[in-house]
């Protein structure tokens, strides 16, 4: 597929996603849906990728819906807007994606600028950053699976406020209440996340899955399941950790 909405380049193990309407402030649209479906998948489905990083390009990283394709306006492809599966269902893919999910956000981050990186597992704000959720404001309620995420991030009470009341956050409110993990200065918003995407490029991927796999089961199960799971996850581990001291035990050899 040929982007026009968004860009993507693959650079040492991290594959860069980046949302490109930058003269709407990166609008979503339906076609940005639709390739962002394609270009995810095609991250995760790539053995050479071991990290995806999404960001915006230019002042803001997703000012919400575009208002013309909320008027019904097609898509290049064909598709309305809520009816493409960027909306609909594939927020499950990326909760179940195996390999780390990075959001980089600087700017304002709007709507379905909020809600698309809520499956993500590390969100990233620019000094500069600010959250809205206008959802009821519109006439809607807030969609990609968000009611369940948004709560499970901030909690109940911090949901209802911003949804029901249609907030607008800076960065520091959105990293006191969890809806990003780090605020750095807009220079460095880049610089940051790839430093995190190597941290977790040192880890086997099959570990990075595992740990994954192993904490989303422990949001939900209970103390005793959750043991259970690590020691199941632990023992299907134990060929990577045999290869990564056979690793270490030739490199040894080598220097000795």
């Amino acid at each position: 597929m040929i982007y026009e909405d968004i860009r993507y380049r693959l650079d040492e193990g991290i594959a860069h996603i980046e949302l490109h309407r930058p003269e709407r402030r990166n609008a979503y649209s339906s076609d940005m849906g639709h390739e962002l479906v394609h270009a995810l998948r095609a991250a995760m489905t790539d053995q050479a990728v071991r990290v995806v990083i999404l960001s915006g390009a230019g002042k803001g990283f997703c000012a919400g819906a575009d208002r013309e394709y909320l008027a019904g306006q097609p898509g290049r492809y064909g598709i309305l807007l809520g009816e493409e599966p960027f909306i609909n269902e594939f927020t499950l893919e990326l909760a179940a994606s195996p390999k780390p999910l990075v959001a980089a956000m600087g700017g304002a981050a709007v709507g379905i600028g909020v809600t698309m990186v809520l499956p993500f597992d590390l969100r990233i704000a620019a000094s500069d950053a600010s959250f809205g959720f206008p959802f009821t404001r519109l006439g809607l309620v807030p969609g990609l699976g968000s009611t369940h995420l948004l709560t499970q991030l901030v909690g109940q009470a911090k949901a209802r406020e911003w949804v029901l009341c249609g907030a607008t956050l800076n960065a520091q409110e959105a990293l006191a209440a969890g809806l990003v993990n780090q605020v750095v200065p807009s220079e460095q918003l880049m610089a940051e996340a790839e430093k995190w995407a190597h941290r977790m490029l040192e880890s086997p991927s099959e570990a990075i899955a595992a740990a994954k796999r192993a904490l989303t089961f422990g949001a939900s199960a209970s103390l005793l399941d959750a043991l259970a799971n690590e020691k199941l996850e632990n023992r299907q581990l134990a060929p990577v950790r045999a290869q990564q001291l056979a690793a270490r035990v030739a490199k040894a050899h080598v220097k000795g």
